[in-house]
């Protein structure tokens, strides 16, 4: 990956960099500060720096990378040979500087490390004459660059070539670049970027809420961003008409991070949402996903069970893949045999072996369960509950001696048996294989750098905590502050309903009693609602009064 001085001058390339005339260069307090941390990198690589005052590199390998691009990843392209550009760097690990400069110059990237004093200098030197002369041809046209750029952006019928070009533009790179990171650094979960007439909006959901991001995006570098974004994830930047899905993965400093691209036809353009995933920044153990104590019990005990059946319900970002994995990660050691079927895989977790389904070839839930069953698991987890093939199997499966984990829509947690006969399961089965039944939900948590307190009359409020009867409460907000972005909320917290399936409540399936009965006899039991979980939670202070009603449903 790394070339040295030696290769290169004896590479006998004709395009390899020529040496310049010697010359004594004077080294000011910048450059030796500089040289000193280039040194412990190349001491660390095993590998000898390169010195760019002996190069002299030609005008036409300049023109490989955009000045823009140059100056932001403080990079310099020294030599090409063949589909390989050779660039001088001064830091190797920059996996984003390597991935830009890669897709701009459309080449594979050899590296070589310079100092970055050495690297800004020569960008100053060689870009310099580089633009004089560009200003020069386009003075004689009569058209400057940023004319053309604009004009050519903005254009709806853009052809495939030229949207390539305009998306590999520094402006263009750096623009989805800092989206993506600005989206990271506020913690974000998703991005949506939606074309408008005169604008293209960009939305951040953060704490499960979308906010506008506060500078928006010229309409017409539309063409070129989507563009970026298609390549990035190796989709069809042609295709325009239909739905695509893809992939990116890109290292923001320390954090790895995987973003599942949608892009969805409109008829004002493209719409693309990114669900942002940090690897190794799921929260995964049990314990500290905030259940009340009878909640954590249930799962608990119904998770330490050599066979059965846990489900967990709720809308679409509640955490039931976060809850499913930390129910995995105390499972997980070497005696246990862990197989997951998901779509998509979000988290990849060591020791557990993990599918991803792809409906489109016909590798459906159903059938890479039919297949994970003869591969001797104990514990299974199908990601979601689809049709009467799956949940079959699935049964069945729990039946005869394994541990499903799976997760169904349903507003609450007794309604999961009514969804179960509703998709033709036998109540027999169901109360034979049933070990828990959790409905979920995720609040925001109030901000604790601004919170205060206030009191509530509780007078009206359905679903207040079993002996609470003071005809006030204390609860809290958040004022809004720097960290919290003014929202008053910073993180959040999971709500949760469980059913622990008992004797009784077996009886209770099998005769078909009605979901009131149902309701009632799980609450005698110790079974809180997720309303009243919700306010448990607004007493001690983690969320808001707002919040709780927001999110859960009465009773």
């Amino acid at each position: 990956m790394f070339q040295d001085d030696d290769k290169n001058k004896n590479s006998g390339n004709a395009d390899a960099p020529k040496p310049a005339a010697a010359h004594h260069p004077v080294h000011h307090k910048e450059e030796e500060d500089d040289i000193e941390g280039l040194l412990t990198i190349c001491k660390e690589l095993d590998l000898p720096p390169l010195n760019l005052s002996k190069y002299k590199i030609q005008p036409d390998i300049i023109k490989l990378i955009p000045e823009e691009l140059a100056r932001t990843y403080k990079v310099i392209p020294i030599a090409k040979s063949g589909n390989t550009l050779t660039i001088a760097i001064s830091d190797p690990f920059d996996i984003v500087a390597i991935d830009s400069i890669k897709t701009a110059s459309r080449s594979d990237i050899h590296l070589v490390i310079s100092s970055g004093y050495q690297i800004t200098k020569s960008i100053e030197e060689y870009y310099s004459a580089f633009s004089l002369e560009e200003a020069k041809t386009a003075k004689k046209t009569g058209v400057t660059e940023e004319e053309v750029r604009v004009e050519t952006i903005g254009a709806e019928d853009i052809d495939a070539e030229k949207m390539k070009e305009l998306s590999q533009r520094a402006q263009i790179v750096e623009l989805v670049d800092d989206l993506i990171s600005a989206a990271v650094n506020q913690r974000a979960s998703d991005i949506h970027i939606e074309p408008f007439p005169d604008v293209l909006r960009v939305r951040y959901r953060i704490d499960g809420i979308l906010q506008e991001r506060a500078a928006q995006v010229d309409r017409k570098y539309e063409a070129a961003i989507i563009a970026r974004i298609k390549i990035m994830s190796k989709l069809d930047i042609t295709q325009r008409r239909l739905p695509q899905d893809g992939r990116i993965s890109v290292q923001l400093g320390p954090k790895e991070i995987d973003l599942r691209i949608s892009i969805l036809p409109l008829v004002t353009g493209e719409k693309v949402v990114m669900r942002i995933l940090e690897k190794g920044g799921l929260q995964v153990d049990l314990e500290k996903l905030g259940f009340s104590a009878y909640a954590f019990e249930a799962f608990k005990s119904a998770s330490s069970r050599p066979h059965g059946m846990i489900i967990i319900t709720g809308p679409t970002g509640s955490g039931k893949s976060t809850t499913l994995y930390a129910i995995l990660n105390r499972l997980n050691n070497v005696t246990r045999n862990i197989i997951t079927i998901e779509d998509p895989v979000e988290y990849q977790m060591k020791g557990i072996t993990q599918i991803q389904v792809k409906p489109d070839i016909g590798l459906n839930f159903a059938s890479v369960l039919r297949a994970v069953l003869r591969q001797n698991p104990d514990i299974c987890m199908v990601g979601e509950i689809r049709d009467y093939e799956t949940v079959d199997i699935a049964i069945k499966s729990a039946l005869t001696g394994h541990l499903i984990l799976s997760t169904l829509h349903t507003n609450d947690a007794p309604s999961a048996i009514v969804r179960l006969m509703n998709m033709g399961v036998e109540p027999f089965l169901i109360s034979s294989t049933l070990t828990l039944i959790a409905a979920q939900r995720l609040c925001r948590k109030v901000c604790t750098k601004c919170k205060y307190p206030y009191e509530v009359s509780v007078e009206t409020l359905t679903g207040m905590p079993k002996g609470f009867s003071a005809p006030k409460a204390t609860m809290y907000k958040g004022k809004g502050c720097s960290v919290c972005s003014g929202t008053g909320y910073f993180g959040r917290v999971a709500i949760v309903e469980a059913m622990a399936i008992d004797d009784t409540l077996r009886h209770m399936i099998l005769k078909k009693e009605s979901l009131t009965k149902i309701r009632d006899y799980a609450l005698s039991q110790g079974m809180k609602t997720l309303r009243e979980d919700a306010l448990e939670k607004c007493l001690a202070g983690d969320i808001s009064l707002d919040e709780a009603l927001r999110v859960t449903p009465e009773g």
